[in-house]
């Protein structure tokens, strides 16, 4: 949304809105932008050659259309309220085509074909749109096809009801839904259906204040298209993201790494001298070899980073129906550029998330804060955070630490973690990792809170310090029913991850448990020797220090090895009661943290 005093040769005031319009390939996302469009720009109305013969989109088409400035608009400097509607693709092959177009809409219209419901690219254009903006009506369209005519408006009302019970579930709970037909029975002379309804919904999502003023230096605009225009230069085509832009500004395109002056821009074929945040504007520049550029960024120099890892802040798609494993690699969208990257998820400390019944609400919360118009939650690098084997859904987290859960949850835990015994084969005796417990019955108490993950790119990105993030499996079946992305995010931290120390910045552990068992007491009543805590071959110096507890809840710390055969000496301050011990009471278990990114976590346990 841009909240500017357009310059143009009519010199009238026009505040610009633009409307990405999204949905399944079919749907009719198309024929909706003809009927509401009265001028048209880049590649609109399916221009591309390839377009017109598959029959489908394949780029991002820009148009749009005027209204009067409403009422609850009146106060604002504006002559008119103008739509940019940005037609995005539906097939699901051009899915990052999607997302890079949704970085510039400030609402949508989702398209469904009423006939068809909610359909799988539907709900992948709608997991995109959450993450893009708060405001957006849904277009029921086709129908005219729902027959007979008379049980129409019934139809219709059930749709609305079935697909409301699935928008219950994300932030768009309670969205507006207008049946439309943008083409009544096919034919292209047909007046269509409902579009002035649309026209309204629309005008009523505007909110009645614009955007901030910009701040200095911080310009930054995204490409669709660039092109030559003989003896001028060559025009990049797009939005302003943010900021602002005049003739004569020196601008940055940060993946080629130059810069350039602008020469002139133009808004719908006007010239203006100024373009500010939400305008979709022409900037001509000269000596730019139009080839080298399609999609990308431009920039205040200077303020746009190319990096190899970062954090961010993420949550997994909720139609997503596969696993998200730490070690794997996803398909992974930052700014308008897709990669490859390894994935190491993280989250807080069992005991210091959400109740699970405030969990739905938690995550909307978290994706509104991660939304590009909003400021995600900050990261804060000196605390501790939990390794996780996985990213977690509305499902929830098996807490590392039974302890944590109820009396019948920790038995379940434990029964597991028992099974669990030996299979993590670090090398270290009586190691069991946090995952043990993960299959436990899903009775067991769960953690719920905000989740990050690092990110190692199989190439360098070149995106906004807080860019989107959307991870997806772009590998799987395109023609298939399952949605492909899995968790989308923001950054919130960049990181080099071939310098190790500041991997190690990262303070992400995972949770170590070790069992031994009290031998005897020595005649001093306060020191212990305990055996199995640790292997004979392990280094007790890596052990000197730490704290253990007994079966009756004794607090020890070990002092250093006794003989040779991996015995241990333990200090109990309190002393240990000699009368009625049991082997329940013997049992001495040793609670640590191991680092994930300590170049030295081999040889530093922590407490």
């Amino acid at each position: 949304m841009s909240d500017k005093k357009a310059t143009s040769a009519s010199a009238k005031r026009i505040l610009n809105i633009n409307v990405g319009v999204l949905g399944h390939v079919d749907s009719g996302k198309t024929s909706l932008v003809a009927a509401l469009s009265t001028r048209l720009s880049t590649a609109a109305l399916d221009k591309h050659p390839q377009s017109k013969e598959r029959g489908i989109t394949l780029d991002l088409g820009f148009s749009s259309f005027t209204v009067p400035l409403p009422p609850h608009l009146a106060a604002l400097p504006y002559d008119e309220l103008q739509f940019t509607l940005v037609d995005c693709p539906g097939h699901a092959s051009l899915i990052r085509t999607i997302i890079g177009g949704v970085q510039i809409i400030d609402m949508m219209i989702l398209v469904i074909d009423v006939t068809k419901g909610l359909q799988t690219q539907t709900a992948e254009c709608l997991v995109v749109g959450e993450v893009a903006t708060s405001r957006m009506v849904v277009a029921l369209n086709k129908v005219d096809q729902l027959q007979p005519e008379e049980e129409r408006p019934k139809l219709v009302r059930r749709a609305v009801k079935r697909l409301g019970q699935t928008f219950a579930m994300t932030k768009f709970t309670g969205v507006t839904m207008i049946p439309v037909s943008a083409k009544p029975g096919s034919q292209a002379d047909a007046a269509p259906l409902g579009i002035d309804d649309l026209r309204a919904a629309l005008v009523a999502l505007v909110p009645p204040a614009p955007r901030p003023p910009p701040a200095p230096g911080s310009f930054l605009f995204a490409i669709d298209h660039c092109f030559p225009i003989k003896g001028q230069g060559s025009v990049l085509t797009g939005t302003v993201l943010q900021g602002s832009v005049a003739v004569n500004d020196v601008i940055e395109l940060p993946a080629l790494k130059q810069t350039r002056p602008v020469k002139s821009m133009q808004m719908f074929k006007q010239p203006v001298q100024r373009a500010n945040a939400g305008d979709r504007v022409g900037v001509c520049v000269t000596q730019l070899d139009s080839a080298l550029i399609e999609r990308g960024l431009a920039c205040s120099p200077g303020t746009v980073p190319t990096f190899r890892g970062a954090v961010a802040a993420v949550e997994k798609i909720r139609f997503y129906a596969g696993r998200v494993p730490s070690r794997a690699k996803f398909h992974v969208s930052v700014g308008h550029s897709t990669v490859m990257a390894e994935m190491t998820f993280f989250g807080l400390p069992d005991g210091e998330g959400v109740p699970r019944d405030t969990a739905l609400a938690a995550m909307i919360a978290n994706l509104n804060a991660m939304a590009l118009s909003a400021t995600p939650m900050a990261f804060d690098a000196g605390r501790d955070y939990l390794y996780q084997e996985e990213l977690f859904g509305l499902e929830g987290r098996p807490l590392a630490d039974p302890s944590l859960a109820t009396t019948t949850s920790a038995a379940a835990a434990a029964a597991a973690a028992g099974e669990g015994e030996g299979e993590e084969g670090e090398g270290e005796g009586g190691d069991k990792g946090e995952g043990a417990a993960h299959d436990v019955d899903e009775g067991l108490d769960r953690h719920f809170g905000p989740q990050w993950v690092l990110l190692r790119f199989d190439q360098p990105v070149t995106a906004p310090k807080d860019a989107l993030v959307i991870g997806a499996k772009f590998d799987a079946d395109i023609h298939g029913e399952a949605c492909r992305l899995a968790f989308y995010g923001r950054l919130v931290r960049l990181v080099d991850p071939g310098k190790p120390n500041e991997l190690a910045e990262l303070k992400v552990f995972k949770p170590k448990t070790r069992s031994g068992v009290i031998e005897r007491v020595q005649p001093d009543g306060v020191t212990a020797i305990v055996r199995s805590l640790i292997k004979k071959e392990s280094s007790v110096d890596v052990f000197v220090g730490l704290k253990v507890t007994t079966g009756r809840g004794e607090q020890g710390v070990i002092e250093g090895s006794f003989g040779k055969s991996g015995k241990l000496k333990v200090n109990f301050p309190s002393g240990l009661a000699t009368e009625g011990r049991t082997a329940a009471d013997n049992a001495v278990t040793l609670r640590c943290k191991r680092y994930v990114f300590d170049p030295n976590a081999k040889k530093v346990l922590r407490q």
